[in-house]
């Protein structure tokens, strides 16, 4: 066996002799860690990114800097430690390490003073990405290159990316960096731009059930094959939490070395662990939902509640059944890993659905709330009930009633044919621009703007991207009364103090005010003087034509002043 003390793995090697007992330290490590991969060709489901980087090395042209994105625990690290080995490897072979050179033996023991991980998200910070910088100058030691690995690269903060930007667009010749992330959104565009980027892929459950196998025959674990593809589906292509959980059974259930009491890992075993519940509790309880049948949908949650079984476990059940259904229906089986049982019985369920009322049943259970009372089976039974009724109408759908004496016919806003040529409608008598009728099945009919608000809206579709010092101008001109010019003046009436003095402000501009005034003299056709107001406030009155003329009145009530009372003046 090869041995790894430092995060590495334990695979079969043809060096072990027959029956050698593995090291001590070894066998007391987690099973992720155990087997974690040695080789390019050991990665599983990411044979299009192990070619690669093998074929980098072969023809000893690696990339100064990469970029490792994809989810967690399909082997992104173990990818970067693999490729640590093969570039200081002494004799590679087509690209892989051999694992028996020094330079492999430090990597796998954790002693290669040429391999550098940092954990981002501990190191995120401005001074930890300088001292790197200072560090990448070193020439290696015993390799060929130094290899830095930045786990969760995302975390760091943007002056830290900043920093490292520098490091990556020109390191030294013996440097390559790996960035490893799962949240590729989060790192910055620049960064990515100079790194090789490989997207990792969620590892098809084939592949894990092929490596659990491998692992059950090495650790003498006796486990159903169809517990291992339940494993397989939880883990959702994450081989490591595949790991993890055959792991805890093997704990808890299975047969381990020098344990002669455990037994074999069972597929029920495994849904109970894992929280999935009895598979043919919830293919039955997904039946009936599909039936419509709600007693019997609610004798089983009842049954199952009665007998204290999990409601979660049943309600996750559920839903992967009536997911199943869903692909089915939808033409992608193939996309299913699902047991030969469940797939006949969701099929027969859902051959006469459709994908509205299949996805309305798979809605249902999804948005159940079982977080206040875990123990009740009310949040269950709320879900059933959902599920069996029928799907909601769209509203536009929803036919209008007609009004007490007038005749039952949809308008043709709602789409509906109008009246036909043998039967005329009613006369009735011209109205003038009517007002909208309030109506509980559609919106009213919208009215024709009037010719003040059509010139207004010209001024205001204008200036809609103009921005002043703090606002667009024609989102504060929205909030002011379609105005009608009087004489050569025009009134901007506000809906408020707070908006006009925003107003007033922006204008203090000269450019903003030459726009306004050109806006306004496109749309009414003529040079108007722009004068703010408040419409008639408390106290005051709105100015007549003959107090505009006067240039001391405009310039007070553009700098805010009302008129109260006026008087005429006698003649001296």
């Amino acid at each position: 066996m090869v041995q790894d003390t430092a995060g590495s793995t334990q695979v079969p090697s043809a060096d072990a002799p027959p029956g050698s007992e593995p090291d001590p330290a070894v066998a007391a490590r987690v099973f992720y860690r155990r087997w974690r991969p040695q080789r390019f060709a050991d990665v599983a489901g990411q044979q299009h990114i192990s070619q690669t980087l093998q074929r980098a090395v072969a023809i000893g042209r690696p990339a100064h800097a990469y970029l490792f994105c994809g989810p967690r625990g399909v082997g992104k690290t173990s990818s970067a430690r693999i490729l640590a080995k093969a570039l200081n490897c002494l004799s590679p072979e087509d690209g892989e390490p051999d694992n028996t050179c020094e330079n492999c033996v430090a990597v796998n023991e954790g002693r290669m003073m040429d391999l550098i991980e940092m954990d981002a998200a501990s190191n995120r910070g401005i001074d930890d990405i300088r001292s790197l910088r200072e560090k990448v100058q070193f020439t290696p030691g015993a390799g060929t290159y130094k290899v830095y690995i930045i786990d969760e690269v995302h975390m760091l903060t943007p002056p830290a990316f900043n920093a490292l930007l520098k490091t990556l667009e020109e390191p030294p010749p013996h440097t390559v960096m790996v960035l490893a992330t799962t949240e590729i959104h989060l790192v910055p565009s620049t960064i990515i731009s100079r790194c090789q980027r490989f997207d990792f892929r969620r590892i098809p459950s084939e592949a894990v059930v092929q490596r659990l196998s491998e692992m059950c025959e090495a650790e003498s674990i006796d486990c159903e094959p169809e517990a291992l593809d339940v494993i397989a589906r939880a883990a959702w292509g994450s081989l490591r939490d595949a790991q993890n959980s055959l792991e805890q059974l093997t704990v808890s259930y299975g047969a381990s070395p020098g344990d002669t009491a455990a037994g074999r890992i069972t597929a029920e075993q495994a849904r109970e662990l894992l929280g999935l519940g009895n598979t043919a509790t919830a293919v039955a309880l997904a039946t009936a939902v599909l039936k419509a049948d709600a007693a019997a949908a609610l004798r089983i949650v009842n049954a199952e509640a009665a007998r204290g079984a999990e409601l979660h476990s049943l309600r996750s059940g559920t839903i992967d059944a009536l997911r199943a259904a869903l692909l089915i229906r939808a033409g992608a089986g193939d996309a299913l890993s699902q047991s030969d049982e469940v797939v006949q019985a969701m099929t027969a369920a859902a051959s006469k659905l459709s994908l509205e009322r299949l996805l309305h049943a798979l809605t249902a259970f999804g948005e159940a709330n079982l977080r206040q009372q875990s123990s009740s089976p009310l949040g269950m039974e709320l879900a059933v009930l959902k599920a069996c009724a029928a799907p909601a109408a769209p509203a536009a759908a929803a036919a209008p009633a007609a009004a007490p004496g007038l005749p039952a016919q949809a308008p043709a806003a709602f789409g509906r044919p109008g009246p036909s040529a043998a039967s005329p409608p009613p006369t009735r008598a011209p109205m003038p621009n009517p007002p909208p009728e309030p109506s509980d099945h559609g919106p009213p009919r919208r009215r024709e703007a009037t010719a003040s608000e059509q010139r207004w809206n010209r001024v205001i579709e204008a200036l809609r991207r103009t921005r002043g010092r703090r606002f667009f101008l024609g989102a504060l001109l929205r909030n002011v009364e379609p105005p009608e010019p009087a004489e050569d003046t025009i009134v901007l009436n506000f809906r408020s103090k707070a908006l006009q003095e925003n107003f007033e402000n922006e204008l203090q501009d000269t450019r903003m005010r030459e726009m306004v005034e050109q806006a306004v003299r496109d749309a009414y056709g003529k040079e108007l003087k722009i004068l703010s107001g408040n419409g008639i406030p408390s106290g005051g009155r709105r100015a007549t034509g003959s107090e505009m003329d006067s240039p001391l009145v405009r310039a007070a009530m553009a700098m805010g002043a009302r008129i109260i009372d006026s008087e005429e003046t006698p003649p001296e």
